[in-house]
């Protein structure tokens, strides 16, 4: 059986359509989605849903578990690796719209609740714990220590310490030196040195 011209162009007319309004649909049913999601993030409700999930047993289940596994030390690994604490510096030092939407967030009312909830948590606690038991933080610490930024920083550092204590010492050997002469001078019943004495 053949098909005309005609049905073929009314079938690929209708399956076009078809695609049309299903993408359409599609599309509203996202927006609409997306629509009450920010509704629930800008109510009260989102905030106190956060917080429940935040305070959850799941939650403390799922970081525990999270911690302990191998993504971790990956992560050390490729923070350490990849540069990726100098990028980050990099792009954030020089990007003045990410500092006004980092400064805007933090200042959030919400950022704080979030902020408040996290550090009562036992989550920061045990997660410092297992981070310092783990031999990735030392590796990072000891790859930053080594980085030629730190180690300038602490030769500056020394070498501005170092003129200190050096001008302390001049000027308390000045004091030691002007004691002892005066010393002597009382001692050998001399008159002391005039202003251009040698």
């Amino acid at each position: 059986m053949r098909w005309s011209t005609p049905a073929v162009a009314v079938v690929s007319v209708a399956l076009r359509a078809e695609r049309g309004v299903r993408g359409a649909v599609t599309r509203r049913a996202e927006d609409a989605a997306l629509a009450t999601l920010d509704a629930l993030l800008a109510s009260r409700v989102g905030a106190e849903a956060v917080d429940r999930v935040l305070a959850s047993e799941l939650t403390s289940q799922a970081l525990g578990k999270a911690l302990e596994g191998p993504l971790v030390e990956a992560v050390a690994r490729d923070v350490v690796r990849y540069g990726v604490m100098e990028r980050l510096a990099d792009s954030m030092l020089a990007d003045p719209e990410l500092e006004r939407v980092l400064v805007a967030a933090v200042d959030s009312p919400a950022a704080e609740r979030l902020l408040v909830r996290v550090l009562d948590s036992k989550l920061i606690d045990e997660a410092v714990r297992r981070l310092l038991e783990g031999e990735e933080l030392w590796l990072v610490v000891d790859e930053i220590a080594q980085s030629p930024a730190v180690t300038d920083a602490i030769t500056r550092q020394s070498i501005g310490f170092a003129d200190q204590v050096a001008g302390g010492v001049r000027g308390r050997s000045r004091n030691a030196d002007a004691w002892l002469e005066r010393a002597a001078r009382r001692a050998l019943k001399r008159p002391p040195a005039g202003p251009g004495a040698p």
